[in-house]
């Protein structure tokens, strides 16, 4: 069996950390736990090749940060959000939101990503803990909290997007194909 491309980040300690929904920035430079969502018991989890995976995000973001974010969903999970959608008249932008616990001031969720993983790769994977929206703003101090009688499993995967690598040289330039980015709206 071919290892994970990306099996080196599951020897650094901070990608856990990262996947649990700490700020590793404050972590390290001011020996401060802050964080807000992420997942709650991270496993480490071997994905399938040759299965989409599936990602919420911003059409404001760059397209590195569509498609190099680590927050991941497999067929099983974005279906459960799909069928929840349509069985409660949601569209599935808002079914998401709630079922992800996505504050508005992460992320607009109005694009979805598509992709073909094409290469062996590793991601944490777990339920979603509750998260906090901005004190200011639309958020207006909102604890969101995921859904608890339709349970996800989120993907965190680590080291797609490594900042200072060159683009050619991103992970997520090489494990993916058949990619397709659609707007929500």
């Amino acid at each position: 069996m071919e290892s994970a491309v990306n099996e080196h980040c599951f020897l650094q300690p901070h990608w856990r950390i990262i996947a649990r929904g700490f700020k590793t920035e404050e972590w390290f430079n001011e020996g401060k736990a802050v964080g807000t969502g992420g997942i709650l018991m991270p496993k480490p989890l071997s994905l399938r090749k040759d299965q989409f995976y599936y990602r919420f995000a911003s059409s404001n973001s760059s397209h590195e940060a569509q498609l190099g974010g680590g927050w991941w969903l497999d067929f099983e999970n974005f279906n459960k959000i799909d069928q929840f959608a349509k069985k409660n008249v949601y569209n599935i932008r808002d079914a998401a939101r709630l079922m992800l616990a996505l504050p508005y001031d992460w992320t607009r969720v109005d694009t979805l990503v598509r992709a073909l993983l094409v290469k062996p790769l590793k991601a944490y994977a777990g339920e979603g803990k509750p998260a906090q929206g901005a004190k200011v703003g639309y958020d207006n101090d909102t604890a969101w909290v995921p859904t608890q009688h339709i349970k996800i499993s989120q993907l965190y995967i680590p080291g797609l997007f490594i900042k200072g690598t060159k683009p050619q040289e991103q992970l997520y330039e090489t494990v993916f194909s058949h990619i397709t980015v659609k707007s929500l709206l």
